[in-house]
């Protein structure tokens, strides 16, 4: 059985246990320990249950300061006890968790998130241009084709152009007729072209001016880029050495922080789960866990 170091004067000062009882009780549980003390008359160990219900004097005497000790407890846990701790680490904690994962794994984690939160995570530390500049030309295509993507996003971002900019650009697809044409008389051009010959329209774009008109129709309902892929949205990641991936990655929220943490193996869940707080960890001891404390064997490394 793992064994935990103990703080056995702190034994003698909570259940009255002789100091030079000690080497006799080395290889007992405390259960056994208290069961053979109240036999021989002392009255704490009868009352040890209340003790190990006391968060302060369980972090006293299991040393819960001591990062070894929380690990040795957590190694007696469950991995369905440790999932259910998991929710009690600080943001900083599960980040921290995710250095354990390689570059590529982390991506693909991220790969699989809701499109929303790769989004909004993703555009905290990328602009849209940079995402669209590695996206692929059908990728882009794809999106305009969206039901959601209506012309009317498309004809407010022309609108928006000044007036030579409209011109090059209705010149360059449409032909050189428009090069002499109002602004006023493009636009209407454009508003009078049916659905199919619009979308035909701006799908003929070139690449630049295929990815400015995205973005700007993005910039007018931000709830759009929720349309792209997944694996089209995080491929700037790629582009990030491993710290800035796990940095970027800690603005996510625990929900999806916490999942990702689960697929470690398990003795590095429980390391990640060291940095419980540890007065936290104590009452959540205290409260839930009285039957590990008292089935773990004692051992003490610091009898002076």
């Amino acid at each position: 059985m793992i064994q935990l170091q103990v703080d056995f004067t702190l034994l003698n000062k909570f259940f009255g246990i002789s100091l030079n009882k000690i080497p006799q009780y080395a290889n007992k549980d405390l259960e056994e320990i208290m069961e053979i003390e109240a036999a021989q008359g002392n009255t704490k160990a009868e009352n040890y249950k209340k003790i190990l219900s006391d968060p302060d004097k369980l972090y006293e005497i299991f040393q819960l300061s001591n990062v070894e000790n929380k690990f040795i407890i957590l190694q007696n846990m469950s991995e369905g006890d440790i999932d259910d701790l998991l929710p009690l680490l600080e943001q900083d904690d599960l980040m921290n968790g995710l250095n354990f994962f390689t570059d590529e794994k982390l991506v693909t984690m991220c790969q699989h998130l809701p499109i929303e939160a790769l989004a909004d995570m993703m555009l905290q530390k990328f602009n849209l241009t940079d995402v669209l500049s590695l996206m692929g030309d059908d990728a882009m295509d794809k999106f305009i084709q969206q039901p959601d993507v209506d012309r009317k996003y498309a004809q407010e971002y022309f609108a928006g152009l000044q007036g030579e900019e409209l011109k090059k650009i209705l010149t360059k697809y449409l032909g050189p007729e428009f090069e002499h044409k109002s602004q006023k008389d493009g636009l209407q051009h454009l508003e009078d072209m049916n659905d199919s010959k619009y979308q035909q329209f701006i799908l003929s774009l070139d690449r630049q001016d295929k990815m400015n008109m995205i973005d700007g129709i993005a910039a007018q309902n931000e709830d759009l880029v929720y349309l792209f892929e997944n694996s089209d949205m995080v491929a700037p990641m790629n582009l990030l050495l491993k710290e800035d991936k796990v940095k970027l990655m800690g603005n996510l929220d625990k929900e999806f922080m916490i999942p990702m943490i689960e697929e470690l193996p398990m003795d590095l869940t429980q390391i990640v789960l060291t940095q419980i707080d540890s007065r936290e960890f104590s009452e959540i001891l205290a409260r839930d866990f009285q039957d590990i404390l008292s089935s773990v064997v004692l051992f003490s490394t610091q009898m002076g």
